[in-house]
């Protein structure tokens, strides 16, 4: 048996008998061998290591996403390094340009700031690199997102099916592309039906005494759209502190899920993201991008929302 067969056998490349192939397996088994995978990216010119890098991994959207990015990069044997950035663009660059050094063969990113200059550098440029959940502005690179703005104006129009006139809309992070699609989706559904807005973008620790002041006032608002997880979490606590009943006193829909928010009272409603496509196809498009022979041109995904209705807002569904 030559070095080669073994090459090939280890390697999972040319044709090997079952018989041999057994058999180099014992051997490696009894010997302990592993193989120098320094050796090899050297030799094909490729790590098959991926880079991920996300603001964090706390919530069932994001960890979804990752999960599904990781099990479509497994299946063409790709393994993945995950590192995580607090949404702070300083930890950002740091973390992606060590792994830069270290040969990954591309990076997926949730960007932490869509205007950062590094990440349009002739060095970076050199590394394939797929974005989601956020976009930068440079069109030349691909992002994977969902339709925020048509989303949050679909949970806007329900409540207001359900005869809400006073709808407030709170959320974290505006200057997030995906926080000011769906500000944009908030604003135009309350325009279309004439209603006055209660819109507050802010930071999470003011978001109860926000909730606080709603609903002092004289003409409170009868139902919340958060448009987020983070809000999301802050309001429900909030009205919970208060034994403000939902959806009797106040109605509630959030953009995404919160952990655990089908089992509350009443289950919580919430516009979807399809995490799980979202992941795929970020790393299906980051493949596409190593393979390639010539420069491809960025494109940017737009996926759509789904409204699973439960009783927060007043819907029977469970």
């Amino acid at each position: 048996m030559g070095l080669g067969t073994a090459s090939r056998a280890l390697s999972g490349e040319g044709y090997v008998s079952k018989e041999t192939l057994a058999r180099i397996h014992a051997a490696v088994e009894r010997l302990g061998y592993q193989r120098n995978e320094l050796a090899r990216s050297l030799r094909v010119n490729r790590s098959y290591v991926i880079g991920i890098v996300v603001p964090d991994i706390g919530g069932p959207f994001m960890i979804d996403c990752v999960r599904s990015a990781q099990n479509t990069l497994r299946q063409h044997r790709y393994m993945s390094v995950l590192a995580f950035t607090d949404g702070n663009s300083v930890t950002e660059r740091e973390e992606i340009e060590y792994l830069f050094r270290r040969q990954i063969d591309g990076l997926l990113v949730v960007p932490a700031d869509a205007s950062a200059p590094y990440l349009s550098t002739p060095q970076l440029a050199k590394v394939p690199m797929v974005f989601f959940d956020q976009p930068i502005l440079n069109k030349d690179f691909d992002a994977i997102l969902v339709k925020n703005m048509q989303g949050a104006r679909s949970a806007v129009q329900h409540l207001i099916g359900h005869g809400h006139k006073r709808i407030a809309a709170v959320g974290v992070n505006r200057h997030l592309y995906s926080m000011r699609k769906r500000i944009e989706g908030y604003r135009e559904a309350i325009k279309e039906a004439g209603l006055r807005e209660y819109l507050v973008a802010t930071e999470p620790e003011v978001i109860d005494k926000q909730v606080e002041e709603w609903l002092a006032m004289k003409a409170a608002p009868t139902a919340i759209f958060c448009l987020n997880e983070l809000s999301g979490l802050k309001v429900i606590e909030s009205l919970a502190a208060r034994r403000v009943r939902m959806p009797d006193q106040m109605a509630f829909i959030g953009f995404d899920e919160i952990q655990l928010g089908r089992y509350f009272d009443p289950p919580l409603s919430a516009i979807v993201q399809p995490a799980t496509m979202i992941g795929e196809q970020a790393a299906l498009r980051l493949l596409e991008r190593i393979d390639a022979t010539a420069p491809l041109p960025g494109k940017r995904v737009l996926l759509d929302t789904m409204f699973v209705p439960r009783r927060s807002c007043g819907c029977d569904a469970i």
